[in-house]
């Protein structure tokens, strides 16, 4: 019985999503560079990373949506509206630019 409770706890440990999307980061799309309009203008870029591993693999769908909502967070502290994935995931980090697309 101990053992099945560790590994029900553990099972949900890994796939838990532990970065909250701020409200004004939930303004802040995530876009590829084929869909940028011509409007976008880059205004930085912004390096984001969690945990992969809490004992077990963790889903990369889970660790995806925290990189977004991480990298999304940042831009709207810096008044951006449109972050960009410039690599790929890689041990649980990835780098982003940052853009500002809607005129003010």
């Amino acid at each position: 019985m101990k053992h099945l409770f560790f590994s029900m706890t553990l099972l949900t440990l890994c796939s838990c999503i532990w970065v909250d999307l701020s409200e004004d980061g939930s303004n802040v799309r995530v876009l590829t560079q084929n869909q940028l309009g011509s409007s976008c203008v880059q205004t930085g870029t912004t390096h984001v990373e969690v945990l992969n591993r809490v004992i077990l693999e963790r889903a990369a769908s889970n660790i995806l949506l925290e990189l977004q909502a991480l990298a999304r967070n940042q831009a709207a502290e810096r008044g951006d509206d449109t972050v960009v994935a410039t690599t790929s995931v890689v041990d649980g980090e990835q780098d982003y630019a940052l853009y500002r697309c809607i005129p003010e």
